[in-house]
């Protein structure tokens, strides 16, 4: 098939000349200018998600700041005894444990308690150095994600409101963490990410699917899926993006049909116009949060799994990933 033209590359700043540069780009912004003072920084919300997938292991993290707290949680699961994952989740009030990175491309991303410490420093990729709790044992030591195509967005949620996103998949991972006495080790395996800053809707929905996987023929493959969050007037997400062996290209809008127990039943997502995407999701486990704080609430499930099918002319067997739907009100 005909390769998908090239993304372009993002421009320096977000706004050039007094106008925003939305739009979608192979490569991130290197500043990510969006700080809002006094009442509005409890509009604006950030986050960085990580995971690393092996054959044996897949480990998750997330750091997240809402405004009026702050969120760490962290999984591993071990893919060789097909075993449930173990968890930790803990929070920060007003995110004083929490300190986001002024970029995704610059910086350093920490939270830091007496229990729980996380560094993630942005270099060429993300370095990250952890030692938290992880079910009964802790969860030590040192990973890199090598950096690659990227898709970053700059996308206008309303007036005078953006989200800016920078999305990777399928990139090359190493390093090693140690789990109590197992060791993960990742070189060899694959990095994802997902680094938002967003002036966020009071009312925030999203279906998301990510996955990085190596398929039969060798082809090292990475792939980021949403709707409902970024969608266009035709309801086609704008984030949605391929990777094989590193280099990104952008897909159309797809469908999610969630079953009534998204946690346990398979999922399946599909293009709203085309034969781009066919997958099935084999949910084996999930990772859940159910928050209230009065006015302000977060629903999600994140399970996670196995993916068949296809993706353009790639046929996946068993690609490990995770699928979420996710609703706020903050």
């Amino acid at each position: 098939m005909t390769d998908a033209p090239a993304l372009p590359e993002a421009p320096g700043s977000f706004q050039i000349d007094g106008q925003w540069q939305t739009g979608i780009y192979r490569t991130p912004f290197h500043r990510a200018e969006l700080r809002a003072r006094g009442w509005r920084r409890y509009r604006l919300k950030e986050w960085h998600y990580v995971s690393f997938t092996t054959d044996e292991w897949f480990v998750a993290l997330g750091l997240v700041n809402l405004g009026y707290v702050g969120n760490l949680f962290a999984y591993a699961v071990d893919r060789v005894q097909n075993s449930s994952a173990v968890e930790y989740g803990t929070m920060s009030p007003i995110g004083r444990a929490l300190q986001i990175a002024p970029s995704s491309t610059n910086g350093e991303t920490r939270w830091a308690t007496r229990n729980a410490r996380v560094l993630v420093r942005a270099r060429n990729g993300w370095d990250l150095e952890l030692d938290i709790p992880l079910g009964s044992e802790r969860l030590r030591g040192h990973g890199r994600i090598e950096e690659r195509d990227s898709l970053a967005m700059l996308h206008r949620l309303g007036p005078g409101r953006h989200a800016y996103t920078h999305k990777a998949a399928g990139w090359p991972a190493s390093g090693q963490l140690d789990l109590g006495t197992r060791s993960i080790r990742l070189d060899g395996g694959l990095g994802a990410s997902d680094w938002t800053r967003s002036e966020a809707n009071r009312i925030t929905e999203w279906k998301w699917a990510s996955l990085s996987g190596v398929l039969s023929d060798g082809t090292v493959l990475g792939l980021n899926l949403s709707a409902d969050v970024y969608d266009d007037e035709a309801g086609h997400s704008l984030e949605n993006a391929l990777w094989v062996d590193g280099r990104v290209s952008r897909l159309s809008g797809v469908r999610f049909r969630m079953p009534i127990e998204p946690k346990t039943k398979p999922w399946r997502i599909e293009s709203l116009d085309s034969d781009e995407v066919e997958l099935e999701f084999q949910p084996l486990g999930a990772r859940e949060d159910h928050t209230s704080f009065g006015l302000v609430r977060t629903d999600f499930v994140q399970p996670y799994g196995r993916f068949t099918g296809r993706v353009r002319e790639h046929e996946l067997n068993g690609c490990f990933g995770v699928v979420e739907t996710h609703v706020s009100v903050w």
